[in-house]
């Protein structure tokens, strides 16, 4: 397998899906990141590096983020949606057999942002994916 970002954010995408279904809020979980949004969301970010034939010939490793987004004083709504990001793929690390192997690695930039004239609290979770 080669690095492909479609397939594995599409993949990404149907899991976190599912998972934030089974919530009380409605959350909008998009493939890649938007013009604008509103808050919560998660959005599947656009690959902060992609090593080539790491773990062998044809094995790429690269980084993805998902980013986090909750109201601006949401700090417990995005506590809550990194765990919801977390247990949606620790069950299938293949995603489906879409990847190899994706782990969340790290949870990081906690950052109060402005989109489209709305404040909203932001964090990243980024995943290692062998694909």
């Amino acid at each position: 397998m080669t690095w492909q970002r479609a397939p594995a954010a599409a993949a990404l995408v149907g899991k976190l899906s599912a998972a934030v279904a089974a919530g009380t809020l409605p959350v909008t979980v998009f493939d890649k990141p938007p013009a604008t949004l509103n808050a919560p969301a998660l959005v599947v970010g656009r690959p902060l590096e992609v090593r080539y034939a790491t773990a062998a010939f044809g094995i790429d490793e690269a980084e993805l983020p998902v980013v986090v987004v909750a109201g601006a004083d949401g700090d417990d709504m995005l506590d809550s949606l990194i765990t919801t990001v977390r247990e949606a793929v620790a069950p299938d690390p293949t995603l489906g057999g879409v990847v190899q192997s994706a782990i969340v690695s790290l949870e990081r930039n906690w950052r109060n942002l402005t989109v489209a004239g709305a404040d909203v609290l932001t964090a990243d979770v980024l995943l290692t994916i062998q694909m």
